[in-house]
């Protein structure tokens, strides 16, 4: 027997706790997708999010490589045009 004044149980989940299964019943519900094509709806969501991470991050080592390289043949030339002075000096 259930008492009749208690209160009815309330399950809190965390930030992405129960997240999946909430989609997946909102999918169900809401758009009428039976559980199946839910389930590869958010496994294919799952995959893009991952997909888009790792584009930011090779974008982040992309510019980040480009930078290096910039210092690398700024410095290059410094060294040039002091040795090309150098030996225009020298030869005078």
């Amino acid at each position: 027997m259930i008492p009749e004044n208690s209160p009815p149980k309330k399950y809190w989940y965390g930030l992405y706790e129960g997240y999946e299964s909430r989609s997946q019943h909102r999918l169900q519900k809401d758009l009428g997708v039976d559980e199946a094509a839910a389930e590869m709806i958010l496994h294919l969501r799952s995959q893009v999010v991952e997909l888009q991470t790792r584009l930011r991050q090779m974008e982040t080592e992309l510019i980040e490589r480009q930078t290096s390289q910039q210092l690398r043949l700024t410095r290059y030339r410094e060294v040039y045009y002091e040795a090309t002075w150098m030996e225009l000096e020298i030869k005078e």
